[in-house]
């Protein structure tokens, strides 16, 4: 998939890691077990693919796309940023909070640049107010969701490029062949892809509901 819905994922895989906000931290996290010995082989690479990483894209990025684009349905500020704040997680330092602002910030103004005609006053809005870090599945949700894109694709485009990166980041050290790791993307993907189908009318996202009262899209 390689359209206008996933060209903030395309340059944010050709930029520095630096804006690899929210789930793309799962490329780091692989490479470190990687580094560490903790995958080795092709079978330790696919349990890592259908079980850490296919729960991460599917029981948390996956339901929070979903539930950006229910609340931007309703207009809903204060719902987005509390997914936002819940996807960056609880346990975070102030140091690591402040740096994923950071980079959430820079990550909205490239989305606005590649996106001119867009209204992302919500996402500036949410960076600005210090409203949430404009994770990465955030800023892709919100962008699909006004460029008219279904959520089903959303989730698709977002999984696709992270098994992707990951499946690349593996390949060398791992000496995995280019034409093999296409072959272990498109068959971990679809894998992912079908998680996604079977257990997205199922998954609850309560933990991204907001509790407070709703401020609305202007």
């Amino acid at each position: 998939m390689n359209d206008k819905s996933t060209k903030l994922l395309d340059y944010v895989q050709m930029l520095d890691n630096d804006l690899s906000v929210g789930g793309f931290s799962c490329l780091s996290d692989l490479r470190s077990r990687i580094s560490e010995g903790r995958i080795q082989t092709l079978m330790e690479l696919e349990g890592y693919f259908l079980h850490p990483l296919t729960n991460r894209l599917v029981r948390q990025d996956g339901t929070a796309i979903q539930a950006v684009y229910e609340a931007a349905e309703l207009l809903d500020i204060a719902s987005i940023s509390n997914i936002d704040n819940m996807l960056l997680g609880p346990a975070v330092t102030t140091d690591e909070c402040e740096a994923a602002r950071k980079r959430g910030k820079r990550l909205v103004k490239l989305a606005q640049a590649l996106y001119p005609w867009l209204n992302l006053s919500v996402l500036e809005g949410i960076v600005r107010d210090q409203l949430g870090p404009a994770c990465l599945p955030t800023v892709h949700a919100y962008i699909n969701y006004q460029l008219g894109t279904s959520c089903d694709q959303a989730v698709y485009g977002y999984m696709k490029s992270a098994i992707c990166a990951c499946v690349y980041g593996a390949a060398r050290p791992l000496n995995i062949a280019r034409p093999e790791a296409a072959m272990l993307a498109g068959k971990w993907t679809a894998e992912t892809e079908k998680a996604w189908l079977l257990e997205k009318d199922s998954l609850t996202k309560e933990r991204f509901e907001s509790t407070a009262s709703s401020p609305h899209i202007a």
